[in-house]
């Protein structure tokens, strides 16, 4: 339910589309991590551990769902759960790792930073002083 070390407590619903958490609080009457940026990066881990075991559970049972529709001789039925699952493998790789790249919030931190020093910039440059010859 809950992930390990988390201030979290309540139900926590982990799936190809994102997370649904249910619930707050704090397991043990404690807090966790006080910083925010450590939050973000411990969620962001978190994220990415969970695909890297919901990819390595698809191999393992459609290995193993392979292997039996060779043994029974099957029609190869396991290619459509394959691709299907897949699917949703590929739609979690890039919520997990391309998406925050392009639009996550790092980046709409880092845009706006550096349009203010965009408009501080030219707020601050001065013309250069004139000389006697001008």
């Amino acid at each position: 339910m809950g992930r390990d070390d988390d201030e979290f407590e309540g139900i926590d619903i982990n799936g190809p589309w994102g997370d649904v958490r249910i619930g707050r609080g704090m397991r043990g009457g404690r807090v966790w991590d006080e910083d925010d940026e450590v939050r973000k990066i411990r969620r962001r881990v978190r994220h990415q551990l969970a695909f890297w075991r919901h990819l390595a559970t698809f191999v393992i049972v459609v290995g193993g769902l392979a292997l039996l529709d060779w043994a029974t001789g099957g029609g190869f039925w396991v290619e459509w759960v394959a691709a299907i699952w897949g699917a949703f493998v590929a739609l979690q790789f890039i919520t997990t790792f391309v998406t925050p790249n392009m639009w996550g919030r790092d980046v709409e931190e880092r845009m706006v930073q550096r349009e203010l020093q965009k408009r501080r910039g030219r707020a601050d440059v001065a013309p250069p002083p004139r000389t006697a010859a001008d």
